[in-house]
């Protein structure tokens, strides 16, 4: 009798540490699906806010730029040299140069492409007024306006190419919140 007793106790040991086994697997994998799914929802927060902060930060840029030289820019004659010197002395686009690694995060391909192509060419155009700025001291210096007035045929290009990816990214951006929010 007593290696029967041994082998139903030790039969009971194993069902009962197999069952309580089984259930602490179940256990720790609902835990696991319930910690990535909260982790899913935090990273997708942090994307929405990221891309909200972005349509704040260009929207709040292309509006100042539009009332300070986007308008003259538009309106010069061609031919014209843009005679402005804009002071450019700082990082305008904090949060898209603070936030740049997670760009690649983000699910929808065309916002993000629209993302990183807006930016690059907004720092393009920063670029070329810092260029103009150079030529205008040059011109004042020397009399000459030529180059200037021929550079200026660049700046406008770059503008209104420019006004056409920032029109495209906001309205993403705008489409982004609607079907998001």
């Amino acid at each position: 009798m007593e290696i029967s007793d041994a082998l139903v106790a030790l039969a009971g040991a194993v069902i009962g540490g197999g069952i309580t086994g089984y259930y602490t697997l179940k256990a720790t994998d609902k835990a696991l699906r319930e910690q990535d799914a909260r982790e899913r929802l935090r990273e997708e927060k942090e994307i929405e806010n990221l891309l909200d902060a972005l349509g704040v930060e260009m929207k709040t840029l292309w509006e100042f730029h539009m009332r300070r030289i986007g308008n003259l820019i538009e309106e010069l004659p061609d031919g014209k040299p843009l005679e402005f010197y804009y002071p450019l002395t700082q990082d305008y686009f904090t949060i898209y140069n603070s936030n740049a690694a997670l760009i690649g995060r983000i699910k929808d391909r065309a916002l993000s492409e629209a993302i990183v192509v807006c930016y690059n060419k907004c720092k393009k155009v920063v670029d070329g007024f810092k260029y103009n700025n150079d030529l205008l001291r040059d011109a004042k210096t020397s009399g000459d306006y030529r180059e200037l007035a021929d550079y200026a045929r660049i700046i406008k290009e770059d503008h209104f190419e420019l006004k056409g990816y920032v029109e495209r990214l906001l309205g993403l951006l705008g489409q982004y919140s609607i079907n998001n929010g």
